[in-house]
C-alpha cells in the first residue's frame, strides 16, 4: 500500500515536471517542436526570446504582430542569426530527449558580456536569445 503511494507520487511529480511554466521558470526544453523555453541561463546570466515559451499558450498572446510573422528559428545563413563562425559554450537539457546546444560567436572582447546566444532548436535552425536585464 505504502509503496503504492509513493509510486504515485512519483509519477505525479514527473507529470508535474512536463509542464510549461515549470520548463520555462527553470530553463529546460520539454520534448518535442517548439519545445524551448522562453528563458535560458548562460554563464550567471538570464536570455530571453519572444518566439518560443515551451508549448505555453501565453507567449502567443505576448507575440507582436511582426514576432507572429517570423519563423520559430532560423537557418544560421539568415542575416537576423548573426555573423561569424560559431562556439558552442552550453546546453539547454530536455527532459527525455536530447539537449539543445548554446552557441555565441567569439568576436567580442574578453570579459564582455554575451548579448545575445544561439539556441539550436533542430539540425541547423537557431533560436535567439537577447540578454534580460541590464550588464
Amino acid at each position: 500500500m505504502v509503496s503504492t503511494a509513493v509510486l504515485l507520487g512519483l509519477g505525479a511529480l514527473a507529470g508535474i515536471a512536463f509542464l510549461p511554466p515549470l520548463a520555462n521558470h527553470f530553463g529546460y526544453a520539454l520534448p518535442g517542436e517548439h519545445g524551448l523555453p522562453f528563458r535560458v541561463h548562460y554563464h550567471g546570466r538570464d536570455y530571453r526570446s519572444h518566439m518560443t515559451c515551451a508549448g505555453a499558450d501565453w507567449c502567443e498572446a505576448e507575440k507582436t504582430p511582426a514576432d507572429r510573422a517570423k519563423p520559430y528559428c532560423a537557418p544560421r545563413e539568415d542575416p537576423a542569426a548573426g555573423s561569424g563562425p560559431l562556439v558552442r559554450v552550453d546546453e539547454v537539457v530536455t527532459l527525455f530527449g536530447a539537449a539543445h546546444p548554446v552557441f555565441t560567436t567569439p568576436n567580442r572582447a574578453q570579459g564582455e558580456t554575451v548579448m545575445t546566444i544561439l539556441v539550436e532548436a533542430s539540425g541547423e535552425c537557431y533560436v535567439s536569445y537577447t540578454l534580460m536585464g541590464g550588464p
